[in-house]
């Protein structure tokens, strides 16, 4: 793409708290970022999934790439419509975590992300199959979705209303057994949640897992023990958010392109932040390289 033949519709999630100010700045930038030949659209989303079908058009018309501006679940939406096409996606990371924009090292701030979506570089990703869906960050069954079930009634967004959550929860929260197939391999594990990870991190700089890559055909499976209170607080989430959470011994890794989870039919799960109640049992595969995004 080059800013004389960019055809790019940008898709904004207003829940994300896109003020008047922020919206006129965009519009401003965007006149000044592409060139006179270029067309540059904004589409506000009205509701769940909207995004996806607002995307979903722009690929039938003919753009060369969608912007998702909101979160990781803005980012989902629109990835569902862009998955296996040529059309290029770009993120404007106004959500609360921002796991997948953090990860790909694109700038929290407004106008350094227009920029970056401005030079049009684009990289492929893995995306990840979790039963009749995908997601592009992370995935979880366990305590992390109950969490984001809260966090998603909750009209208070950000760090703090998360970790509140987190916090009220976490010492009546019951570990669950799990029985998992991993490229063939079963094991079984008691454990307060477990984290399916195609990107290193949750959002905020919680890395729950570090070395994961979203180029290299596998996910990060996290199966997270319950430590107390007190060693949670004062070793395992200060670890999380430093990048090293292996160090905690309460974390234990595996790398796989395919699990299945029986039994957990009916569990709500967490993709890419947001909860959904599955009706058959978990069962996740990645997909190399089948969405391309705008990196720096």
């Amino acid at each position: 793409m080059t800013n004389h033949t960019q055809k790019v519709l940008f898709i904004i999630n207003p829940k994300a708290g896109i003020t008047p100010k922020i919206e006129a700045l965009l519009r401003f930038q965007l006149g000044l970022l592409f060139g006179a030949g270029s067309t540059h659209d904004i589409a506000f989303t009205k509701g769940k999934l909207h995004a996806t079908a607002l995307a979903a058009e722009a690929v039938a018309n003919g753009y060369d790439a969608v912007v998702a501006g909101g979160g990781d679940g803005t980012i989902n939406e629109v990835a569902t419509a862009l998955f296996g096409t040529d059309v290029a996606m770009g993120i404007l990371p106004f959500g609360s975590g921002n796991g997948l924009a953090r990860h790909l090292k694109i700038p929290l701030n407004l106008i350094k992300a227009l920029r970056v979506i401005a030079k049009g570089k684009t990289r492929l990703i893995d995306t990840i199959q979790i039963n009749d869906r995908l997601f592009t960050s992370i995935a979880g069954i366990g305590y992390d979705a109950a969490v984001a079930e809260k966090f998603d009634k909750s009209e208070v967004r950000g760090l703090v209303s998360y970790a509140s959550i987190i916090l009220k929860d976490y010492k009546h929260y019951p570990c669950h057994n799990y029985r998992l197939v991993m490229d063939g391999v079963e094991i079984e594990r008691e454990a307060l949640m477990i984290s399916f990870a195609n990107s290193n991190q949750f959002g905020f700089h919680a890395r729950i897992a570090p070395k994961a890559s979203s180029t290299d055909g596998l996910m990060d499976v996290c199966i997270v023990r319950k430590p107390s209170l007190m060693k949670a607080t004062f070793k395992v989430v200060p670890r999380v958010f430093m990048g090293y959470p292996d160090k905690s011994n309460t974390i234990e890794y595996f790398t796989a392109r395919r699990v299945e989870l029986p039994g957990t039919a009916g569990s709500v799960v967490n993709i890419d932040g947001e909860p959904a109640r599955i009706s058959t049992d978990l069962t996740l595969e990645v997909k190399p390289l089948t969405i391309r995004v705008i990196v720096p």
